[in-house]
């Protein structure tokens, strides 16, 4: 018996392609419900991102008090890095130039005011602006002096290193610090007064040693070369740290190199002086013997200029005007190299050396007479007595036959 064809009689033949007398099944529905599962899809899953989105930054998170800024509600506008321009980066001195480098979209000449630790330092310019790298350079003059001074009030000190932040912005406002320290050295300050009235007594000192002879040798003749150059390094050292204690109202500190200038120098005097006493010993002064100058007596030895009496001169000239000239410019005490104290050491024995083989400069009475061929005078011997007058005597004695009677 043949099935009947059902699908004529259901209503809705299009949800169903088949019908299995058997087994009814409606496979006709898969296609409609898939279009029906990706529709829910495209309207429910930005919900759902959102929400598990919300959640999990809710968790990750943490929950942070807001806090009030405490110098600049600026994000961009930064201090990157703080650095000095002397030997270390990290630390620096009065009279040195520190570097601040800002990230800003403005101009850097924007913040032009110095901050130390939260102060403004209004009357402080930059020295120097590198516009294209924001980079702002400051002299640590005597305004960063003082407001450090009043750190330090409290405890008593001659020098200390604080660490200080540094920072720029400007006259109202700093910018934000990312907490990089630069330590400075901190000296206390001197009453000018009294280096003023050192460098008076000084100059007097100085004036009355010239007046009475201090450069020359113990019989106030000629000028000593030795002398002399322990003269001009004391003028020197003692000049160039008065300037320092004037320029910066403090006491500067002394270099190696300073001390052992001055020991070569006295050490030279001293072998100088040794040599002379052994050459003149026991000799008597000509009261006619007279300098023949300053330059001439002390590059000569009496007969000639000697080559390592003018090597001492011009070394001790040259470094001496460098010294000077260093002090000037940076004020601080000037420390040479190594090799310049042995350069000048080995000038200095140079000419101790061989001045025992110099010449003795003529001080004492020439000799009328020299040679082996003559003879000195002999002191005539007196001419011999005449003996005394006698009376004559008269005599009985017979007359000649010539005489008359």
């Amino acid at each position: 018996m043949p099935k009947p064809d059902l699908s004529r009689r259901l209503p809705y033949p299009f949800i169903m392609r088949t019908i299995n007398p058997n087994r009814l099944t409606f496979v006709g529905f898969s296609q409609p419900l898939r279009y029906l599962r990706f529709i829910l899809f495209l309207i429910l899953a930005p919900a759902f991102s959102y929400a598990i989105g919300a959640e999990t930054a809710k968790i990750d998170s943490p929950v942070v008090a807001a806090v009030p800024p405490l110098v600049s509600t600026s994000i961009k506008d930064t201090v990157i890095s703080v650095k000095s321009l002397g030997t270390q980066p990290d630390s620096a001195k009065l009279k040195q130039v520190i570097a601040i480098r800002v990230s800003t979209v403005k101009d850097a000449e924007t913040f032009s005011t110095l901050y130390v630790d939260g102060i403004a330092l209004p009357k402080l310019k930059p020295w120097k602006i590198n516009a294209g790298d924001k980079i702002l350079f400051f002299p640590l003059n005597t305004d960063v002096q003082e407001v450090l001074l009043n750190f330090l009030q409290s405890s008593p000190f001659e020098k200390s290193v604080i660490p200080v932040y540094f920072s720029v912005g400007t006259p109202k406002q700093a910018l934000i610090n990312n907490k990089i320290p630069v330590y400075v050295e901190v000296r206390q300050r001197i009453a000018t007064w009294w280096i003023w009235l050192a460098a008076v007594v000084l100059l007097a000192l100085a004036i009355a040693a010239l007046k009475y002879n201090i450069l020359k040798d113990d019989n106030n003749l000629y000028y000593s070369l030795g002398r002399t150059q322990l003269f001009f390094w004391t003028l020197l050292v003692l000049t160039a740290y008065i300037m320092i204690c004037l320029k910066t109202d403090t006491i500067p500190d002394l270099p190696l190199s300073v001390l052992g200038i001055l020991g070569i120098s006295v050490s030279t005097t001293a072998v100088s002086k040794l040599i002379e006493n052994k050459n003149k010993a026991g000799i008597p002064i000509d009261k006619n013997a007279q300098s023949e100058g300053f330059f001439l007596d002390i590059l000569s030895d009496g007969s000639s200029i000697n080559i390592q009496r003018f090597q001492n001169v011009a070394f001790n000239l040259f470094f001496g005007v460098v010294f000077l000239q260093k002090a000037f410019a940076n004020h601080i005490m000037p420390d040479f190299d190594q090799n310049v104290l042995i350069l000048m050491g080995i000038s200095a024995g140079t000419y101790a050396g061989l001045k025992n083989t110099e010449a003795t400069k003529e001080q004492s009475e020439p000799a009328k007479q020299t040679g082996d061929d003559i003879t000195p005078a002999t002191p005539a011997s007196p001419p011999p007595a005449s003996p005394p007058p006698t009376t004559p005597v008269a005599t009985n004695s017979p007359p000649s036959s010539g005489e008359p009677q």
